[in-house]
């Protein structure tokens, strides 16, 4: 039987939002010549739908290529996060047994967020998962986490040296930001999760994230 597939990436384009101080402007041009067309892409690593590696914190860490490409694949679930919309995201007991039942690769949060994506506060005050989470999923097979927001840190967590990503990246774990339509997934059961990047030797790149249901 054919699965559907859902898209779970926002689209790529010059002037898309980026994080605050992000370089150099995204810039997609296409041109045509003897009636050939051909784009020109400049984009940052950790632009829109996204896939941290380890060496995005620890420069001598792995990068994508040292990943094998299986680990971009895996059994997923979709937390629902979206009532009431916390500042921090924890896990309820509910939730933890739940994941100790199914064992997924891939975890992802479903806040609702996505829906700034465009607005000026969304790289500002979006929402955060606790280190209690964090903690608490490096205790089980979970290699990758995926969040419908800008960063698995505090908008705010340069000054306290963003534990969340040392936390998680640092036990090489893989982390996917920017995710983008979550509530056309079914809540609290398995389906297909990739976030496949260019086969590139990086710490981070942009990712078409998708489900396969």
């Amino acid at each position: 039987m054919q699965k559907r597939i859902i898209d779970l990436s926002h689209a790529l384009a010059t002037g898309m939002p980026t994080y605050p101080g992000d370089l150099p402007a995204p810039q997609i041009r296409s041109a045509v010549k003897n009636n050939i067309r051909t784009s020109t892409i400049r984009l940052g690593s950790h632009y829109g739908t996204h896939i941290d590696a380890p060496a995005h914190f620890f420069p001598d860490g792995q990068t994508l290529l040292d990943f094998p490409v299986n680990r971009f694949f895996g059994r997923a679930i979709c937390l629902d996060k979206t009532e009431p919309l916390a500042d921090e995201i924890r896990l309820t007991n509910k939730e933890s047994a739940l994941i100790d039942r199914l064992e997924p690769n891939w975890i992802l949060f479903r806040t609702g967020f996505d829906r700034y994506w465009i607005d000026k506060h969304y790289f500002t005050e979006h929402p955060v998962l606790s280190d209690k989470v964090v903690m608490a999923l490096l205790k089980t097979d979970v290699f990758g986490i995926g969040v419908d927001f800008p960063s698995i840190d505090a908008a705010d967590a340069e000054k306290a040296g963003f534990p969340v990503h040392r936390l998680w990246l640092g036990a090489g774990r893989l982390a996917v930001e920017n995710l983008y339509n979550l509530q056309s997934l079914p809540q609290n059961e398995m389906f297909e999760f990739c976030a496949l990047p260019l086969k590139m030797d990086t710490e981070g790149a942009p990712v078409r994230a998708l489900a396969f249901l």
